[in-house]
């Protein structure tokens, strides 16, 4: 009886060997699924815009939906290679990622800051109104998302040779810039834009980092510390920018970026 109790926890929990399967998995997993939302995203305005009837964009954009998938490909290549335990080939390619992230700021950057001269552009050819909440939020929650991938992919850049906090930072920078692609995903879920697309892009946006805790909790028992720090700088960030973007300082940003 008492051997029997003594192998509950791994009962429950699972092996070693087991947990460990599911360090790689989730993390492959995540990235696989991020990059799925990117595609899916992106899909008809982007990559696929030959075969549908969408407006021009500007050349930024066509540069940014570059940079974007650059991201999102190395990622799921460089998540591949540590569950292969390919290390050295993996920090070799950590350098173009590191390339690719300054890169990503920078184009995103211009993107963010062109958007509501953009937008109030396209009201005469698309007519579809000018919101300005609506602007508000997004430009301030887009700046509030590079700030946590550019901090992020520093320390992971930081900590290398610690692959608990490395992998875990990384993840959370891919997580942090995945919102454009969410937007243009949840309305054709949700019937349109409106406040129903709005509260579940934000449920899944904060469910995202919420995943790596649970994936500690199953392989370690424990939330590790990076992802507690993490994930709570990330939601703090997010939610401070939505306060900002009602506020007379988020208004006249807007203002002027018009």
């Amino acid at each position: 009886m008492s051997d029997q109790t003594a192998l509950a926890p791994a009962a429950v929990l699972g092996t070693p060997q087991q947990r460990s399967r599911g360090k790689s998995t989730y993390f492959l997993g995540s990235a696989l699924i991020l990059l799925a939302f990117v595609l899916v995203g992106f899909g008809r305005t982007f990559f696929a815009r030959p075969f549908f009837d969408v407006p021009p964009i500007p050349w930024y954009l066509f540069v940014h939906g570059f940079v974007l998938a650059s991201w999102f490909l190395l990622l799921v290549a460089q998540t591949a290679l540590v569950a292969a335990h390919r290390t050295v080939l993996h920090r070799r390619l950590g350098v173009l990622g590191g390339f690719i992230a300054v890169a990503l700021v920078g184009i995103s950057l211009v993107a963010v800051l062109g958007f509501p001269a953009h937008v109030k552009a396209d009201f005469l050819s698309s007519g579809v109104a000018f919101d300005p909440v609506a602007v508000r939020a997004i430009v301030w929650t887009d700046l509030a998302s590079l700030v946590i991938f550019s901090t992020f992919v520093g320390t992971a850049l930081h900590w290398r040779r610690r692959s608990d906090i490395h992998k875990r930072v990384m993840l959370l920078a891919s997580m942090a810039i995945l919102g454009p692609a969410l937007a243009r995903i949840l309305p054709l879920v949700t019937s349109g834009p409106g406040p129903l697309s709005a509260v579940v892009q934000s449920a899944v946006l904060i469910g995202l980092p919420l995943t790596l805790a649970l994936h500690d909790l199953f392989t370690a028992r424990r939330v590790h510390r990076t992802t507690f720090v993490g994930a709570t700088f990330y939601l703090v960030a997010i939610f401070g920018a939505l306060v900002i973007a009602n506020s007379g300082a988020g208004a006249a940003l807007i203002a002027v970026l018009e």
